[in-house]
């Protein structure tokens, strides 16, 4: 791929710690905040793109007693009105503090909810569905993140038990819908979050029946499969002000048609804060059809895409709830530098 070099501009407006919207009657308690991005994108001999993100998340609760409470959650975001759909999250909950919590409706499933991500301070959603890998538009598949993921588009059953010394355990059982027939998902989460060193481990395995043109982010490609199964891992080590991660994801597609997008895609990072200022250095790998794989007339398709991303970030913290940050790193041959701030409201 031709080198570029990408100067972004980016000004965030999202919520602080308090809502945008608060209020409270009796027993029931409503919140709503939303963040908003807007940015410019300059390839090299090509003109400015300006780009943008946003989310928005409303919550309403009823507290039954001091530890049970019944609530519902609605959330939009830009990729999904890109996608020309009108909700990313829409489900109903309960939660008791002596047992765990459940949750019924269109979300992600509890192998992705309980994945751990890998240290970065900037602000490009190098956890998520990446900024950076759909705008630079690279021409080869990626995996673009570590957590496993079967969509937020099926209705799902999500139930997770409560924190506790021995861990913490989810199930997901999902269906209805166009993508697949159904997926079952599984989830574990360790913490120990007490003395120096502050350590936290994560284990999901994900089943998905016969995809058909499922697309896992919108700059993949569209899946068609007997089956797919993941295995996601994830490591999380803070040490003082030092923070370090490490995590993996494996996809395996059985007998799936033409192009594929199942392969590897492993990181690591770590992060530093002193005082209002925080560094990061990111490292991703993906490497997709590394297994054996044949097209729908019996031919052996060829080995796929490797890509390197790596990302360093600094964020100064101006305020408690504003944010200067940059950003700079290599996206597989295309070099790239970001700027931009974020603020509370």
């Amino acid at each position: 791929m031709k080198n570029k070099i990408i100067s972004l501009f980016t000004v965030l407006f999202v919520c602080s710690n308090t809502y945008a919207l608060d209020y409270s009657a009796g027993n029931w308690k409503f919140d709503l905040d939303a963040d908003g991005m807007i940015g410019f994108l300059e390839p090299k001999d090509d003109k400015i793109i300006v780009i943008d993100d946003w989310d928005v998340k409303a919550r309403a609760f009823y507290k039954f007693n001091d530890t049970q409470r019944f609530g519902a959650v609605y959330s939009l975001d830009a990729d999904c009105v890109e996608d020309d759909e009108y909700i990313h999250d829409a489900f109903i909950l309960f939660e008791d503090k002596n047992i765990g919590r459940s949750e019924f409706g269109l979300t992600h499933s509890i192998a992705r909810k309980m994945g751990l991500g890998l240290p970065d301070v900037g602000y490009l959603r190098i956890n998520d569905k990446s900024i950076l890998h759909k705008e630079l538009k690279l021409k080869k598949v990626l995996i673009s993140d570590t957590a496993a993921t079967t969509g937020h588009e099926a209705l799902r059953l999500n139930l997770a038990t409560k924190q506790t010394e021995y861990g913490q355990y989810g199930f997901s059982v999902s269906g209805l819908n166009d993508d697949y027939n159904y997926a079952i998902d599984f989830a574990f989460k360790f913490k120990q979050p007490a003395g120096k060193l502050k350590a936290a481990y994560s284990l999901a395995l994900s089943y998905m029946n016969k995809p058909e043109d499922y697309v896992e982010n919108s700059y993949s490609p569209k899946v068609t499969a007997d089956w797919r199964t993941q295995v996601a891992l994830g490591i999380n080590l803070q040490y003082n002000s030092f923070v370090f991660g490490t995590s993996a994801r494996m996809i395996y597609d059985r007998n799936p048609i033409n192009k594929t997008a199942d392969g590897i895609v492993a990181g690591s990072g770590v992060s530093y804060d002193l005082l209002q200022s925080s560094v990061s250095l990111t490292y991703l790998y993906s490497n997709t059809n590394i297994w054996t794989h044949r097209d729908e007339f019996g031919n052996k398709l060829k080995h796929g895409d490797n890509i390197h991303t790596v990302l360093g970030s600094f964020r100064y913290k101006y305020t408690e709830e504003t944010s200067l940050f940059m950003s700079a790193g290599l996206a597989d041959t295309t070099p790239f530098f970001a700027v931009g701030l974020r603020s509370g409201f």
